[in-house]
């Protein structure tokens, strides 16, 4: 569990996964494959951009696969936000032997596995990335907000992806297995955790934390 304690004062820090990819618009399991945005997905970058508008950025953080950081640098822009720093943990997850492919190829090629992912997803996948390295990466994002908000960068979007957007999640509440997934794989759909923690010579006084996935879609 992520103790958000670290956070003085109050820190507003977006999550947000990235606009649509030639992958996503395919169907292809991406993973750490390259794939750019489509133009759909820059339309998108740039309405996130907007809604960002007027909120107060002060630090854009990306992954450095090319659909993110190209979402990073557009929203930014247009949110008049300062230009993005890649940060390699934000990376999406790697997916193994399903990479490259679509969910009806991974399913022909590969049953046995595909019904395992059915029940414990990635964790199941052959050569996918798993879930203790996964932990690692999701504290160390954190312990870098908490640095950075530490200088005074307190409102801070990071661009990622929607398989490691669910570990920087589910490490703030301890979670250690996939099961449940979270509603926060709609492209650039944004997750908002508001940390506020006051104190007075040194004892705490209020500790809250909440989570807000603002435009998810629920199925």
């Amino acid at each position: 569990m992520v103790d958000l304690r670290a956070f003085k004062g109050t820190a507003d820090l977006w999550f947000m996964r990235h606009g649509e990819s030639e992958g996503n618009r395919d169907g292809v399991i991406q993973g750490r494959t390259p794939s750019r945005l489509t133009e759909t997905g820059r339309e998108q970058a740039l309405a996130a951009g907007d809604w960002f508008k007027g909120k107060g950025v002060d630090l854009v953080l990306t992954s450095p696969l090319a659909r993110a950081s190209e979402t990073a640098a557009l929203a930014s822009e247009r949110a008049g936000a300062p230009a993005p720093v890649v940060v390699p943990d934000l990376t999406e997850i790697d997916t193994g032997i399903f990479s490259g492919l679509t969910f009806r190829q991974a399913e022909a090629r590969y049953p046995g596995e595909w019904q395992k992912f059915q029940q414990q997803s990635w964790e199941a996948v052959p050569e996918a990335e798993r879930i203790e390295t996964l932990l690692a990466r999701a504290g160390a994002i954190w312990g870098g907000l908490a640095a950075r908000a530490a200088e005074g960068r307190t409102r801070i979007l990071c661009i990622t992806h929607s398989g490691f957007l669910q570990w920087i999640i589910r490490s703030t509440f301890g979670g250690r297995t996939w099961m449940p997934l979270f509603s926060a794989s709609d492209n650039c759909c944004v997750s908002h955790l508001r940390v506020t923690n006051t104190s007075r010579e040194g004892a705490v006084l209020g500790h809250m934390a909440t989570w807000v996935m603002i435009n998810a879609t629920l199925r």
